[in-house]
């Protein structure tokens, strides 16, 4: 094999740990860090680099590659049912094969839960581990948790909502095993299972046919979008109630979304509901970690670049390109 084909090859498997959809999970560590700095720090933002925040954004890191492992697992499960969904699955094009996808797993695992166990402590390797353990019930069968209605947007947000969320409040030094922790996390698990719900309506065709059951196919396009809304505006009530005014604002952000989508049902506003909210959320969390912001830039970018070059299409947009492959 060329130097060059081995480059494209390093790329695939870099790619297909979906490093792009990393960032919502650093967003939700630095909600957590956020919230637990808040009655130490009001702003709660931390800019300067020491020794104490360069070990906050190991551990957020290395606890990140543990959800790289889940969404391989999610493209090696779902190879079938991607085919007919959109976007480019790297393992169901065949671009990245099982093989090399399942020895990604194994190191990018092995590497979370080593580093996270050797350098910090027992707390942040057993969020791992829960993390490839729910990862796995979620993704494969029998137990196949994307698949199964209620269950599939639950599982979701406690991944992000609780366990990542709590990872970040852990980095803070405080105790996940306590009320105020539970409470803190509410706002922004409810706002998780709107947006899991949401996330799946564009799928729902390709899931029907595949015999995968997930709430929107269950449901229905009009009964899920509602469940969704109802968990937006719960989400709202508890930022209130823990005095959350940035859960509270990413809430009221989705809402005038969610409501229009009953009156115009387009692909765009559909994508929309869960994005814009997600996004401004995310943007929010990094002014507590600000040095993921170039770093989730720098992803982005190179993700764009990658499906440009390496395969002739807009990123995110999925639109060919002119310019040649690698």
């Amino acid at each position: 094999m060329s130097s060059h084909r081995r480059i494209g090859r390093m790329f695939d498997l870099l790619m297909v740990l979906r490093p792009v959809i990393l960032i919502p999970v650093w967003g939700f560590c630095a909600l957590g860090f956020r919230c637990a700095v808040r009655e130490d720090a009001p702003v709660g933002i931390r800019t300067c680099l020491n020794s104490a925040t360069i070990a906050v954004y190991g551990i957020i890191l290395l606890f990140s590659l543990s959800v790289a492992v889940v969404y391989v697992m999610n493209q090696i499960a779902d190879r079938e049912v991607d085919r007919r969904n959109r976007g480019m699955p790297l393992v169901a094009r065949g671009i990245v094969s099982v093989p090399s996808a399942t020895a990604a797993t194994g190191v990018c695992g092995f590497v979370s839960l080593f580093l996270l166990l050797l350098f910090h402590g027992h707390l942040f390797a057993l969020a791992a581990a829960t993390t490839l353990v729910l990862g796995f019930l979620y993704s494969f069968k029998p137990f196949r948790f994307s698949g199964r209605p209620f269950i599939d947007f639950i599982s979701n947000a406690a991944g992000y909502g609780v366990i990542a969320f709590g990872v970040g409040w852990a980095t803070a030094g405080k105790t996940v095993f306590c009320v105020p922790f539970l409470l803190n996390a509410l706002p922004y698990f409810l706002l998780m299972c709107g947006g899991s719900i949401s996330s799946t309506l564009p799928d729902i065709e390709g899931d029907r046919v595949h015999g995968k059951n997930t709430t929107a196919v269950v449901l229905g396009i009009t009964r899920a979008h509602t469940l969704a809304l109802l968990f937006i505006i719960a989400a709202l009530i508890a930022g209130f109630f823990v005095t959350d005014f940035l859960a509270v604002l990413c809430a009221v952000a989705s809402l005038p979304l969610y409501l229009l989508f009953y009156f115009k049902r387009s692909s765009l506003i559909m994508e929309a509901t869960y994005k814009i909210g997600g996004s401004l959320c995310m943007i929010a969390a990094f002014s507590a970690l600000p040095f993921f912001i170039p770093l989730a830039l720098v992803v982005f970018a190179a993700t764009w670049l990658y499906f440009r070059i390496r395969h002739g299409i807009a990123y995110p947009s999925l639109v060919p390109v002119t310019t040649g492959k690698m």
